[in-house]
């Protein structure tokens, strides 16, 4: 006879006699694997008093899943209310909450970070009232952050004092943070040392040196870094090519100090030689805005 699929109830307890109700019982065992089937969770019991059979959960793989699933609950109800903690802002970022958005990122440039200044002086140029005001506010964090070598920060510096907003048009200072982004490897203040000794604005006109600078952005994907190289090239004799070959190759490993003690001589657009070195002029030609295409605080890629 197989085992009857009663199991002992809640009332007779869980060696109780489904049948006859009696508590005098004991453990059996399965007949045949047939019967074992299946019944993993399940023990044989038999009743002495009518001699039945019934099954009765096993103590400890019911204990254990029980321990599963309380452990299961638990690291639910932790995990949860750790989430809900970390949804609730502190008092510090309720409170620049409730602040504008510049003061925000004001606040933060005030710590010291590069990046910040940064930021906060795009916004100041981009996202500002273009007042003057704002734009002198702008310099200031731009400077901030071009000290602590903040290569945008340098480039931007540089494109505000070469168009003179908020500030006076100053090309030696321009050629200045030229100079430091483009030596950090910002490619668009190469493509601008470039031009700036292309033309002779800021530093002497050197046709060489603006033939490495060029080459040096278009070594970084700059088309028209690229044209300009192959312009001057025209225009320079076999060996001079050579020599601003191999001085775009020592621009960024080679001390400031030496990039502008060493003059190197190149035709002008005249024919005429010109004798010319990074050394800033003391005189700087102005320019408009409208010649550069650009605003403060937006990139130009040509």
């Amino acid at each position: 006879m197989n085992v009857s699929t009663r199991t002992s109830g809640i009332l007779q307890g869980t060696r109780g006699c489904p049948y006859c109700m009696s508590r005098n019982t004991k453990d059996s065992s399965w007949k045949n694997s047939a019967e074992k089937a299946g019944r993993f969770w399940l023990r044989p019991v038999r009743c002495r008093n009518c001699h039945k059979r019934f099954v009765r959960f096993r103590r400890v793989p019911l204990a254990a899943f029980a321990g599963l699933v309380f452990l299961g609950i638990s690291a639910l109800v932790v995990i949860t209310v750790q989430s809900a903690g970390s949804r609730i802002p502190s008092e510090h970022e309720r409170k620049l909450a409730e602040l504008d958005p510049r003061d925000v990122a004001r606040i933060r440039a005030e710590a010291g970070s590069s990046l910040a200044q940064f930021e906060y002086a795009m916004l100041l140029s981009q996202g500002g009232t273009s007042e003057r005001e704002d734009l002198v506010e702008a310099i200031k964090w731009f400077e901030k952050a071009a000290a602590q070598g903040h290569a945008q920060a340098q480039y931007e510096l540089a494109q505000v004092y070469k168009l003179g907003r908020g500030t006076l048009q100053d090309y030696d200072a321009a050629a200045r943070w030229f100079m430091e982004a483009a030596r950090k490897g910002h490619v668009a203040a190469q493509y601008h040392m470039g031009r700036l000794h292309r033309i002779g604005e800021g530093v002497d006109l050197d046709l060489i040196r603006a033939y490495a600078w060029f080459n040096r952005a278009a070594a970084l994907g700059h088309g028209a870094a690229r044209g300009a190289r192959d312009e001057i090239a025209a225009s320079l004799k076999p060996e001079q090519v050579e020599a601003a070959q191999k001085l775009s190759r020592d621009l960024l490993s080679a001390p400031s100090s030496a990039l502008t003690s060493a003059p190197t001589t190149a035709p002008t657009a005249s024919g005429l030689t010109a004798d010319a070195s990074d050394s800033v002029k003391p005189e700087s030609k102005a320019e408009s805005p409208a010649d550069s295409g650009r605003v403060i605080g937006v990139t130009a890629r040509p």
